[in-house]
């Protein structure tokens, strides 16, 4: 495992508490499929996250509320890999708010790609 890693697991006691105590495989795998998705995507939205998981076959365990997922990206922002930037429209069918944030990743490595179209709306 990395040292970003293992500070991330360290950090996700203390800002994901409750998730890590009753379901600790969940959130480092959690931690795992974010730190992929956000070393790949300069810019990810907060519904992203969810599905990103869901494509690697990592879901919600019922022990846990589905407030959960929010609680995760939260710690990613907590832990430093990810930065706000605004909120806009959701791009997924299935969430229920009318706004997600968009989230500068820390993680990225870098790599040049082109600006998201709802960048123009802000800058």
């Amino acid at each position: 495992m990395s040292d970003r890693m293992d500070a991330a697991l360290d950090l996700a006691q203390k800002c994901w508490s409750k998730a890590y105590r009753k379901e600790p495989n969940f959130v480092e795998n959690y931690l795992i499929n974010a730190e992929q998705l956000l070393t790949a995507k300069p810019i990810v939205l907060g519904d992203e996250f969810r599905d990103h998981c869901k494509n690697n076959l990592l879901f919600l365990p019922m022990t846990l509320h589905h407030n959960t997922w929010v609680s995760g990206v939260k710690a990613l922002q907590m832990i430093g890999w990810i930065d706000p930037i605004t909120k806009v429209e959701p791009i997924k069918t299935h969430n229920h708010m009318d706004t997600v944030t968009m989230w500068r990743s820390n993680l990225y490595d870098g790599r040049p790609l082109p600006k998201p179209p709802q960048l123009d709306l802000i800058f």
